[in-house]
């Protein structure tokens, strides 16, 4: 488990294949801080805009059969924290459980992680479309790969995500 923590917490950001390929992949970081044993909070945003984040959450991690649940928690009034400020502010009354939205890892080699969402009901409304997110994760002591697909809620089709695979995010620090 301390090994999964370690992994998941820190600043990644996929420089390099934004800059091999500007017209497929936007240069974004993603942090991950622990705000307690088993508490993260998070954010992405676009490297130009680290002051504002696109999307802030909490994860808690709880172990379940040898695989790592990441539970997904809104926050109210995100904006205070961007740039990871404020963490100790952060309490239960001010999240919500994204319900369905849980990601499950499973350790698949010595150093290497994988998994995805566990059902197909993760909801998100994209420009008025009701679609559910598909994600795949690969996490290592020093990357961290993630593919997010919006599928509609009806015909199954990808609405929104990369058409170019996944983001490759490469650890920057802690």
């Amino acid at each position: 488990m301390n090994q999964f923590l370690e992994y998941l917490e820190g600043i990644f950001a996929n420089k390099r294949q934004a800059q091999s390929h500007p017209t497929r992949y936007a240069h974004i970081r993603v942090q991950h801080r622990k705000i307690s044993d088993l508490r993260f909070y998070g954010e992405q945003a676009y490297n130009y805009l680290l002051n504002t984040p696109y999307r802030q959450f909490v994860i808690d991690v709880e172990v379940e059969k040898g695989q790592f649940r990441l539970k997904n928690y809104e926050i109210e009034d995100a904006s205070r924290f961007a740039g990871c400020q404020n963490l100790e502010l952060i309490t239960d009354d001010i999240l919500t459980y994204r319900e369905g939205c849980d990601i499950i890892m499973t350790q698949t080699g010595p150093e290497m992680f994988q998994g995805g969402t566990s059902t197909c009901e993760c909801w998100v409304m994209w420009q008025g479309v009701k679609t559910y997110v598909q994600n795949e994760v690969t996490l290592t002591k020093d990357e961290y790969h993630v593919v997010d697909r919006g599928l509609h809620a009806e015909t199954h089709q990808k609405i929104w995500g990369s058409d170019w695979g996944a983001f490759k995010f490469v650890r920057m620090g802690v």
